[in-house]
């Protein structure tokens, strides 16, 4: 009666277990699968930052380039009006280069800006990720803790119980 009795509980507790097991094997998966999620997430939007600085340096020097060819372009327009001689020239071309280098800066610098933004919205992005794979480890932990607390619940349980029986059929 007893190795029936035993053989009853151990199948009763596995499969009680089976849900907690198969809950702890599911979170511990999610945490891995966010963890990998936000490694992914965080190299694409790195990659995608510096393809955006590249592009913006590029603009820079090509940019920098038509400045210059600006910059010319008004020393003939002004030889040929005769600027040069009442000494206008100097000023004009001083502003033109200001203009233009502000212009070729602030393109730069917004550029830049986006793609600052972009990889500081993806380090909280993947934060945000890992920290939902923490909670889903943590709760991993925690159900499968509480499987283990039902597990010996449960063959506490049994044991009193037999024992108990074992009392009455000794009376």
């Amino acid at each position: 009666m007893i190795c029936g009795m035993g053989f009853a509980t151990i199948a009763t507790t596995t499969a009680a277990l089976l849900p907690k097991v198969l809950e702890t094997h599911a979170l511990t998966r999610q945490s891995k699968m966010l963890n990998k999620a936000a490694d992914e997430q965080e190299r694409l939007a790195n990659r995608q930052a510096a393809s955006i600085a590249g592009t913006a340096m590029e603009n820079q020097r090509r940019e920098a380039r038509n400045a210059q060819a600006q910059l010319a372009h008004a020393r003939v327009d002004a030889a040929a009006s005769n600027l040069a001689e009442d000494g206008s020239t100097y000023k004009r071309e001083l502003d033109l280069a200001t203009r233009l280098q502000d212009e070729i800066t602030n393109n730069a610098n917004a550029t830049l800006q986006q793609a600052n933004t972009l990889q500081q919205q993806a380090a909280y992005n993947a934060w945000d990720t890992r920290n939902a794979a923490r909670r889903s480890k943590m709760q991993a932990i925690g159900t499968a803790v509480s499987g283990v607390g039902s597990l010996f619940t449960s063959l506490a349980g049994s044991l009193n119980g037999g024992a108990q029986s074992q009392q009455v059929e000794k009376k």
